[in-house]
């Protein structure tokens, strides 16, 4: 549900260049947030950053405004990077009378918005909500490719690939099914590869062939290569060799398939038992040649606790190690499974792949981690982009999501078979880069 001054009132654009002049339109939806002619309205400008508390001598910025067609617009020069306050209110000593028995309406209400001013390198970026570790009915999920797509999109995701165990061809299935679709999801390939003689797993996101596959094609090869690995390794006794040779080996070919490594889920309790043992987990960190660290996904919130606590630990002792938040999803319906509990922001110029993979490479995620009933996810990342996505789950992702709802659900008509869903899909396309465009001024 929308707060009010999201449901009532468009405040666009939302975003600014930082030090740079901008134009604000504060526009009713619908007759009941109207601004009254006549009435001469306050907003007050207050820099999140810059208390002036102890600086009673800087006034914050405040303008006088009269409605023009029940609209208020105004012009600011902004400071420095950060989020801004407007407080919107009718003048005291113009305020009619009450109605009787009635709140005051919209229009008369203080009413709170928020803006947020960018540098340059961050405002040409935008944010994309997305997911690399998703399983089908293909494996060991409860629904079809197409249909796992479809749901993701209706929670208000950006991008998504299908990551079966052991499989690369559901993702293909998914990106098949959509192919003559109007969609505006972006899907990719992808599995989580299960190597032999190694326990840990690897999410390989959005490379051009399968990594599973050579397995059971050339089990030879990669046991000769394995092999190869292991015996120019120089590894403390406590790390089994052959299992960090097969962890080697897997993120090289990952690489050669022009794709992304992810190590996945290390605390997960498989057994009894931590599914990596702690010396290996740490080494793989300490040393990682990955391309990500899967920090959360959908487990408990301990398991998923140890290993944000290792992360930090190890940011702390130096290791600076790019982060993704993926859900490991085995269901998107009814009995949900992990579905939407762990997801990320990523900052990239772009929903492209490249763009996509640069932007975790260059730390530019924020993982979030959010638990049924809970009204704000936990939010881990930089903190100069958790500032600012903490900001868009306030104030964009709301607008953003109901624009997605409808899209995926027209999508799961067309995976079950409803043709008629397609002209709906074609008229719908589009809509969320419309609203990026109002809400980053200038573009």
């Amino acid at each position: 549900m929308l707060d009010i001054a999201l449901a009532y009132f468009d405040a666009f654009p939302k975003i600014f260049r930082a030090h740079k002049t901008g134009t604000i339109t504060i526009s009713p939806r619908g007759l009941h947030a109207v601004f009254a002619d006549g009435v001469p309205y306050t907003v007050t400008v207050i820099p999140m950053n810059e208390t002036n508390l102890n600086d009673m001598e800087r006034p914050y910025p405040v303008y006088e405004l009269l409605p023009r067609g029940g609209t208020l617009s105004f012009t600011h020069n902004f400071g420095d990077e950060g989020q801004y306050t407007l407080l919107v209110k009718p003048k005291d000593s113009e305020l009619p009378p009450p109605p009787r028995r009635k709140r005051w309406p919209a229009y008369l209400e203080g009413q709170k918005f928020h803006l947020y001013a960018l540098e340059e390198d961050l405002f040409r970026l935008r944010p994309y909500r997305g997911d690399m570790h998703v399983h089908s009915f293909r494996s060991d999920g409860k629904e079809s490719p197409a249909v796992v797509a479809a749901s993701y999109r209706r929670a208000g995701f950006d991008f998504l690939a299908i990551t079966d165990h052991e499989q690369y061809e559901p993702s293909l299935e998914a990106i098949d099914a959509f192919k003559d679709a109007p969609i505006d999801l972006c899907l990719f390939p992808g599995e989580e590869v299960h190597p032999p003689q190694n326990n840990s797993h690897y999410v390989h996101f959005a490379g051009s062939y399968s990594i599973n596959s050579i397995f059971r094609r050339e089990p030879e090869r990669y046991q000769r290569e394995l092999e190869e690995i292991a015996a120019g390794l120089d590894v403390p006794e406590n790390i089994n060799r052959l299992e960090y040779a097969s962890a080697l080996w897997v993120c090289r070919e990952i690489k050669k398939a022009g794709g992304m490594s992810i190590m996945v889920h290390p605390h997960w309790i498989q057994e009894n038992a931590y599914h990596v043992t702690e010396k290996m987990c740490v080494y793989l960190l300490e040393h990682f040649f990955f391309d990500a660290f899967e920090l959360t996904s959908g487990q408990t919130r301990a398991e998923n606790q140890m290993q944000v606590s290792l992360w930090q630990q190890l940011r702390a002792e130096g290791h600076a190690i790019p982060v993704v938040g993926s859900s490991d999803s085995h269901s998107t319906e009814n009995p949900v499974t992990w579905f939407n509990v762990s997801k990320m922001a990523v900052l990239a110029e772009d929903c492209g792949k490249e763009s996509i993979i640069n932007a975790v490479r260059d730390k530019r995620v924020v993982v979030m981690e959010q638990y049924q009933g809970e009204s704000l996810p936990r939010l881990y990342g930089e903190y100069r982009y958790t500032a600012f996505v903490l900001f868009l789950l306030e104030t964009y992702f709301p607008l953003h999501d109901e624009l997605c709802f409808e899209e995926g659900r027209l999508m799961k008509e067309y995976a079950s078979g409803a043709a008629e869903s397609k002209a709906l899909l074609k008229a719908m396309q589009g809509r969320c880069a419309a609203l990026m465009r109002k809400c980053w001024d200038g573009i």
